[in-house]
């Protein structure tokens, strides 16, 4: 039987808003007439409060439930935004499209004589998008392992659409194409400016 309360573990209970504080409500009330049937000879001032509080607490317990029948979002929130945000991630995954609100990084790599070529590029698209743009020089160790033979933008499947945006703005400098690969950085594109 109930013999003892735990404060913390009823406050607890609060965390689930009006139910968490009718359910604290029907465990006083069970424990306050607990306590006052076992005494010799009960009270009945005592018993007139409890069945008042009792009274309060099936009112607390109905508003409880018409209230979680009326608004299922409010009456918990906690399983709301999970919901969103897995919702979001199961479409972002599906469509393979990248989140617009991300930021994207576009590096221009560029090969000695093409310089100039890849600051055009770098200015234009830093003045088209809102993407982070860095100009970088290509080595022909790193053109070597990645096995670039032409100007190109380099993309996953999912940056598809970053790609041929910034393929017909960097129409203007080059002659781009574009090479989809399998690699795991997101929201960067690579862009090569070969001689």
């Amino acid at each position: 039987m109930l013999t003892q309360i735990n404060v913390t573990e009823l406050g607890s209970f609060l965390k689930y808003g009006v139910t968490g504080l009718s359910a604290i409500a029907f465990i006083l009330t069970y424990f306050l007439l607990f306590k006052e049937s076992s005494r010799p000879k009960p009270r009945q001032e005592i018993i007139k409060t409890i069945r008042l509080f009792m009274w309060v607490t099936i009112i607390l317990g109905v508003v409880s439930g018409v209230s979680s029948i009326l608004k299922p979002d409010t009456a918990s929130p906690n399983y709301t935004a999970t919901t969103k945000k897995t919702t979001k991630a199961k479409i972002q995954k599906a469509s393979f499209l990248p989140d617009a609100n991300d930021e994207f990084k576009v590096e221009v790599f560029y090969e000695g004589t093409r310089k100039a070529d890849a600051t055009d590029l770098v200015n234009l698209i830093s003045s088209k998008t809102a993407y982070t743009v860095i100009k970088t020089p290509l080595t022909a160790s790193k053109k070597a392992s990645l096995k670039i033979h032409d100007s190109q933008i380099r993309h996953e499947l999912s940056e598809q659409k970053v790609a041929n945006k910034l393929k017909s703005i960097g129409e203007e400098v080059a002659s781009l194409r574009l090479k989809q690969i399998t690699s795991h950085s997101p929201n960067y594109v690579s862009v090569f400016i070969c001689e």
